[in-house]
């Protein structure tokens, strides 16, 4: 019987994709207990399974020399790390996920964080559907380059526009600049998204990381 009962421990414990039932095309909540792993590392589970998704979306991004992917999440193992909020969804024939957002509710409110996809075109408008929608219902987002240019140019998400919402928001610090400092951007952009400002990333190259806040309407 205690043989039994550690089975269905682990079995539960070792959670993979198919464990949840969902249905295709369904964006489903993941919770932090989802991810606990007591599999030994040649058993594909949840947390390899999204993490394949986060190295896909963030394989342009380099975080040392010669090494890419999310400054945060650096294997399966650091899954879920801080994320508490958390929903995937498989969107093709294939038995695994094909989106996934993490964030963490702050002041009330999700911020959204870390992204996965399988890097097709269906996961990334999903990705990019539910991020506008995410922002549109009032959760906040720190956006930067192409994403934050989609959100405002095709979306129209709102922005934070002032320094102490900012960082009230976000409880950190920022270095305020206002408007975008290039101008074929500022122009474009208008007065609604006067909200840029850069701030230090743990972790991160050092440099300026222009950034703006997105949602929380």
């Amino acid at each position: 019987m205690k043989l039994l009962r550690e089975y269905i421990r682990l079995r539960l414990l070792e959670k993979k994709w198919l464990d949840f039932n969902a249905p295709k095309g369904t964006v489903i909540s993941l919770s932090p207990a989802d991810f606990e792993d007591d599999a030994p590392p040649t058993v594909r589970d949840l947390d390899d399974e999204i993490f394949d998704l986060i190295q896909t979306a963030y394989a342009d991004v380099e975080i040392s020399p010669g090494q890419y992917g999310n400054i945060k999440v650096q294997s399966p193992a650091d899954l879920p790390g801080k994320y508490t909020v958390m929903k995937a969804a498989d969107l093709d024939a294939d038995p695994e996920p094909d989106y996934f957002r993490g964030g963490q509710t702050r002041g009330g409110r999700f911020k959204l964080g870390i992204v996965g996809h399988d890097g097709t075109t269906v996961a990334i408008q999903r990705y990019l559907d539910e991020t506008a929608e995410d922002l549109k219902s009032g959760a906040i987002g720190e956006m930067s380059d192409k994403i934050a240019h989609i959100m405002i140019t095709r979306h129209g998400v709102p922005a934070v526009t002032t320094q102490e919402e900012v960082e009230s928001m976000l409880g950190k610090k920022v270095e305020w600049k206002g408007r975008h400092p290039d101008e074929k951007y500022a122009n474009r952009y208008g007065p609604d998204y006067e909200g840029w400002y850069t701030r230090s990333i743990s972790g991160a190259a050092p440099g300026e990381h222009m950034k703006i806040l997105l949602g929380g309407v």
